[in-house]
Order: structure tokens, then sequence, then C-alpha cells
């Protein structure tokens, strides 16, 4: 079996200041029963009727805000989504505020660190020697520690 080549994170930045995501689909609640879309204002029945995609159904209360990560802006985002890039070091979470990405500082926000996934990611970056525990936030080697202490409970 082919081993496919480890690309490191680089140290370099992510993007300039503002990072705009392509084909994002923002909207905004303006009360009375209209949005906000595109810079225009659209009653909810028409615009749900336009555009069901922007009101998909979730599996839990729509107030609950996604995180992700990798090494590219979704395509897709909501406002108040998470997302944390993973090709710098150390890694770098950025917000969506409906129009552009914001990076926002790791250590003042932990909701980025509610995804399972992301701590799996962390520990198996460092178990493979590509992450130190140096450039990991204080929130971020907790987390770990919690994660491992759980799973040897199971």
């Amino acid at each position: 079996m082919e081993e496919k080549p480890v690309t490191k994170p680089s140290k370099e930045p992510v993007a300039p200041k503002e990072i705009k995501t392509e084909g994002v689909t923002p909207i905004q609640d303006m009360g009375g029963g209209y949005i906000e879309y595109e810079g225009k204002l659209f009653q909810q029945g028409a615009l749900k009727e336009l555009r069901p995609d922007l009101f998909r159904v979730q599996a839990d209360n729509g107030n609950n805000i996604s995180t992700d990560f990798g090494t590219t802006f979704p395509r897709m985002a909501r406002k108040g989504q998470i997302f944390v890039r993973v090709d710098v070091l150390p890694n770098r979470v950025f917000k969506f505020d409906g129009i552009k990405w914001l990076e926002i500082n790791k250590n003042t926000s932990q909701s980025y660190l509610y995804n399972k996934e992301y701590i799996e990611f962390l520990i198996e970056r460092i178990k493979t020697g590509e992450y130190d525990l140096d450039v990991l936030s204080d929130n971020e080697k907790s987390e770990i520690e919690a994660y491992l202490k759980g799973n040897q409970n199971s």
C-alpha cells in the first residue's frame, strides 16, 4: 500500500485580515416575517419557496453553532459558524459573521473544542509527530486530556 506524503502545516498567515467565503448563503432574520438575503429583503415564505436549501431542518435547535475544521473554508456557511484552519500552526479559529470569516482568539473561546473529531484530529497529529504539544492552547491540551481519560474508562 502506497503511503501518502504528509504535508506539514505552515507557520505563515492563512489569509489577509478580511477573508470572504465564496458561495456562502447568509440569511438574517429581520423580524416581522422578513429575511435579508444577499442585501435584499424578502418575505420569509417567498424566500423559502425560492430557496428551500437556505432553510434546512436541523436535528438540534437552530441556535446551535456548528464547528468544523480543515485546510480551506467551507463553501457554504451560516452566521455564527466556527471553523478551525489546520493548515497553519498554531491552528487558527474563525467565526463567520454572515459575510466574512473573522479570526477569533482561541484562548477566549472554547466552542470549537466541542467538536470530537477535531480533538481526535489533534491526538492523531500528536501521535504521528506532526504536532508538538507546545503549539496547542491550554484549552486544547485540557480537552485532549479529558477525552483520553474518558476513553480509558470505556
